[in-house]
């Protein structure tokens, strides 16, 4: 089987799981709180709207959030696997095991990449809302917003590699999300 294969495999799996309405919710709620807890302070001649916004937004959702619904992310995953010996039919299958592993891997960085996709739509939807009630005419940085979520997507991929060896490693769903969440927190 190729990597392909295996992913359309993984993705099939994974509609019938609660990730994708969990992935919602995070960037959806840090940008609405965000954004219009900062559009208050705006006025018309205000300079560097979309900057103040996005950094308000972004602080919340890439300490915090963004890592902390990878963890579960990455739990509901090795669950899902763990759950009436799915992993073990998988393993009898003539298939690699590096293939498997680097399939799983790639599942998590689509997800971490469609979470990032939602907290840019919100963020902009939720930008030009406020900006529109507040009369700033300042235009949306796209180039802006496109490398600083390139940079967050690109800064969590050790982070998720963290995440997944430690939910790997300890096949106990509360004690893989408790060291992945004790190596958050201090961060």
């Amino acid at each position: 089987m190729s990597i392909i294969e295996l992913l359309k495999i993984e993705f099939m799996k994974v509609k019938r799981s609660m990730i994708l309405p969990l992935l919602l919710i995070p960037p959806i709620l840090v940008v609405v709180s965000g954004v219009f807890s900062i559009s208050m302070y705006m006025t018309p001649e205000y300079t560097n709207a979309w900057s103040a916004m996005f950094i308000q937004s972004a602080l919340l959702f890439g300490y915090y959030l963004l890592p902390f619904s990878m963890v579960v992310v990455c739990v509901m995953i090795a669950n899902r696997e763990t759950k009436n010996n799915g992993i073990l039919k998988m393993l009898a299958l003539p298939i690699s095991k590096g293939k498997l592993a680097l399939t799983k891997f790639f599942v998590l960085l689509s997800f971490l990449a469609i979470q990032l996709l939602i907290f840019s739509l919100s963020f902009v939807i939720a930008g030009f809302i406020a900006t529109k009630i507040m009369n700033v005419t300042e235009s949306i940085p796209v180039l802006y917003l496109l490398t600083w979520t390139l940079k967050l997507f690109t800064t969590m991929i050790p982070a998720i590699s963290c995440m997944w060896a430690i939910t790997i490693l300890f096949e106990k769903p509360m004690l893989s999300m408790g060291l992945n969440l004790l190596l958050i927190i201090p961060g």
